[in-house]
Order: C-alpha cells, then structure tokens, then sequence
C-alpha cells in the first residue's frame, strides 16, 4: 500500500450529489410538511395550486444547485507531515476538522437503503476527546472506504506506542480466525424472547389512545366476544376480558419486537481476524464496525430464562469514548450461542477472566427492605384510588385479593432479584452479577478502571454501608449498599490502575 495515499485532496462519490439532494429535500419536508397538508386539505384554488407547483419546482432546483456546490466543497485529505486527517466542507462558512492519527478511536462504515441503492458506504472516523465531533464522509466506494480505513487504523497504530504485554499477547496467542452469522431463525427466536413488558407497554398505550376508534371499527367483533362472556358470572367476566385483553397485547408486542428485531440486526456477522473483531448488521442502515481489544471498557453478557433455552446470549460491549459519546459507543450483538461468547470474551480480554483469587461482596439486607418499599407504592397508589374515587368499581374482597396478590409477588421478585446481586473481584476483573429475569454479567478489566467514587449516606453509617461507582471511559458500573469492608478492595484496584502501562485508548 503506498504510504502516502491521500495526500492530495479528494471528493466523495459523484454519487454523492444525490445523497445530498435526497437529504436536503428530506430536510425540508420535515420543516414544511405540516404547511403543504394544511394546503391540501383547505382546498386549494386552481392559482394556488399552480403557484404551488412552481415554488416546488424553484425549490427543487435551488437544492439540486445547492447540492452541487456542496458536493464541490467538501474535500479530504491526509495530511502526513501533521500526522492528521483533514476534511474541509461548507458552502456559506467553511467547516475544517483536523483529527491527529493519535485521536482516532475508530473507523466504521454504514449503509441507509439508499446508500445501498446507489451502492456507497458512509465512512465514519470516531474521535477521542470531549469536544471532537465524529467525522463522516457519506458517499465513498467500497475500495476506498476499506483502504482509508486501513491507512488511518495503521497510521494511529504506528502514532501510539501499544503496550509490551499487548504485543507479545498478539504474537504468542493464535487466535483461530472465524466468523459467525446470525441467521432468520435465530433472529425470529431472538424477537418472541425479548423485551416483552417494553413491548407491552408501547402496544398498550397506543391502543389506550385509539381506544374510541378501535372501538367504532371492530364493534361488530367486540359484541360477539360481549356476547359470549355474559353467559358467565360477573367475576369470570372479568377474569377472560383481562386474559383475552393481555394474550392480544402480548401478540402485538411480539410482532412488533419481531419486526423491531429484523431491521436493527438483520444481516448480523461476527467476524474475528488475528487483530480485531468485524461486527456488521442492520437493514434500514447497515453498519460495520471493527473492534479493538484495547478499546473494551465494559462487557456485558444477558439473557433470560427463554433465550437459555434457545441458547441465545446478548453482548453488550462499551467502548472507550468521550461523555459526549458513550451511547453511541455502546455496541450490541445479539443471537450469540455459549460457544461464541467465550470466543468473543478470550479475544478481547488481554488476561483469562477466570483467577484463583475471587473475593465476592453481596449487597446489604438494608438495600432489600428499600426495594420492597418501593415496590409497594403502586399497591397503595391503587388501594387510594379504590377507596376515594370511584375509577376502580371493584368489591371489597377483589381489592383484597389483587392487592395480595400483586404484595406477594413483589416481595417474592425482590427477595430473589437481591440474591442475584453481587460483586467479584478477581485479580485482573471485575465483575457483576444481577437480574432475576434478565441475569446480567458486567465485566470490566481493573487497570481501566478511570476513578471510584465513594458515598455513604447518613442511615447507611450505623450499618458501615457505602454506595460505590466504578467509572470507565465506557460508562460505569454501580453497586449500591455493600459492607465498607470493600475499600480494602478499591485501593488494590487503584494500584492496578496506576501501575499499568498497558494503553486503552
């Protein structure tokens, strides 16, 4: 490859001047769609319409115009004697960004249906720092995209002196190349066993709000079902209505889920070489992103009782980022089996999770009693409403049983929710366990643990409780009421942080 591709400057795709006309267009029929359908519907005059269709057809040549200019404008290029990535854009104000090789967290590519259509790929240059924004150029061929990918991912290489330990783990471990593909199945399995309650609780209030309307269309439907539940007793009513209401919402939450599911990760394929870990998925917008081990910050590992059976698992891997950033930094992969999350866990962590030293910390009973009481504030919310509106016409003795039975499995799902908590240190990680449902694995490495914070509210002090956060550049991780015996901890994971050489950036 020659070293000093790039050096002059460049233009995006001549494609790129439709990426750009669609945009704007778009752009503006966000701004102005709400002023045409008040045209349409006051029924325009005949003039009206005429003057209408000329300011479209002005509107439309001004953004073709517009578009042109803009594609003229924006350049890029490398610059080597800086050791940086210039892109220059702007008609009206001139826009330069100048990203030094050491700044560069990442490069990317994603495609939108009509980046697919045109066949370019967006090429996204993530940047270190709070301040520094993304670069992205939008219309770039495949062949370009993957060799300036390439150029900036090794020249940032050369720039930063990686570590001794990171080295010889690259030379010594033979990490077997293999990719793995997240098929329809998996992706179908993947939508019936996730995010129920979020699912439900869209589909609910959506119906709530067009509960008139549905009510006018399917009346017919509804006076069968009326008619077939009056044969049976008042309360026997009521119990098929919620079951009937709650078997249709949760069908409908599926298959949206399903469909939610489909369009995020449609096409998903892992992909591990000798140095990096490809991830690409998507069908509105597809999106490829390489992922260095150096740059894991926190790893999480989730699944739920139905997902086990299938033998699904969920990655959610956080990457070093600026506080401006860290969701978009924040990657998921779902459909993973056992067997390709372990591979996933040993390539990216530089040292095995597993050590003979492991010290476990569990949360206070303390933290267990303010759950339940919070839990309980619906209960009362509702036993307040029953008692002094009349929104709730309900007989005494079915208050009595709802409200138990709602205190019973609260408790309950309290009880063994506080079980799952706990915290492990090992001599190299750190890890957290919680969920009763959804389990979750958090697992960070200690020397890039950036600063702990302490806090120990007044009712915590008579028990020697403490509240503790560990921050990363990827986010943090919390766990909340655990013995002060913990701090004899936090100085050993301070001590590993300052004495590591090894670079996470």
């Amino acid at each position: 490859m020659n070293s000093e591709a790039y050096n002059t400057a460049q233009r995006q795709s001549i494609a790129g001047i439709l990426l750009i006309f669609v945009s704007s267009l778009y752009k503006l029929v966000k701004i102005f769609w709400a002023m045409g359908a008040y045209l349409l519907l006051s029924g325009p005059s005949k003039t009206t319409l005429i003057y209408t269709a000329i300011g479209l057809v002005v509107v439309t040549g001004l953004t073709l115009i517009y578009s042109y200019v803009y594609y003229l404008k924006f350049i890029f290029y490398i610059d080597y004697e800086r050791e940086e990535f210039v892109l220059e854009k702007g008609i009206f104000s001139t826009e330069n960004s100048a990203i030094p090789f050491d700044k560069i967290q990442q490069v990317y590519f994603k495609r939108s249906i009509l980046q697919r259509v045109i066949n370019v790929y967006s090429l996204v240059i993530d940047t270190a720092g709070s301040n520094q924004k993304e670069v992205e150029i939008k219309a770039i061929s495949e062949n370009d995209a993957n060799r300036l990918s390439e150029i900036l991912l090794k020249a940032k290489s050369e720039k930063v002196e990686e570590n001794q330990l990171e080295e010889e783990r690259l030379e010594t471990e033979d990490h077997e190349a293999w990719t793995h593909k997240v098929d329809f199945l998996t992706l179908l399995k993947i939508g019936i066993s996730t995010n129920y309650l979020r699912g439900l609780s869209l589909v609910f209030a959506f119906v709530v709000s067009i509960y008139n309307r549905i009510n006018t269309y399917f009346k017919d439907r509804i006076e069968d079902v009326e008619v077939y539940f009056s044969q049976f007793s008042g309360i026997l009513q009521s119990i098929g209505y919620l079951v009937l209401l709650f078997v249709v919402l949760l069908l409908l939450s599926i298959t949206i889920t399903i469909i939610e599911v489909f369009i995020k990760y449609y096409g998903l394929k892992i992909q591990q070489t000798k140095d990096k870990l490809e991830v690409e998925m998507g069908l509105k917008t597809n999106t490829k992103v390489s992922l260095q081990p150096r740059r894991l910050q926190l790893m999480r590992i989730s699944t739920n009782p139905v997902q086990k059976r299938f033998n699904l698992y969920e990655a959610q891997i956080s990457l070093s980022s600026s506080e401006n950033e860290l969701q978009k930094n924040k990657i998921k992969i779902p459909g993973l089996g056992k067997e390709i999350v372990i591979k996933i866990k040993s390539f990216l962590y530089s040292e095995s999770s597993e050590s003979q030293f492991r010290t476990t910390f569990r949360p206070d009973k303390l933290l267990l009693f303010r759950k339940i009481s919070l839990a309980m504030v619906p209960a009362l919310i509702f036993l307040a409403v029953w008692y002094f509106t009349a929104l709730v016409s309900l007989q005494f003795w079915a208050v009595l049983v709802l409200a138990g039975l709602y205190i019973f499995a609260a408790i309950t799902v309290q009880i063994f929710s506080f079980k799952a908590r706990k915290l492990i240190f090992t001599e190299d990680f750190l890890q957290k366990k919680r969920g009763l449902w959804n389990t979750t694995e958090e697992t960070l490495e200690l020397f890039k643990i950036q600063s702990i914070s302490v806090k120990q509210p007044i009712w915590y002090r008579r028990r020697n409780l403490v509240n503790i956060v560990f921050h990363t550049a990827g986010g943090d991780l919390k766990f909340y009421a655990v013995s002060n015996d913990i701090l004899r901890y936090i100085n050993y994971v301070l001590y590993k942080a300052e004495v590591s050489k090894q670079n996470w950036m």
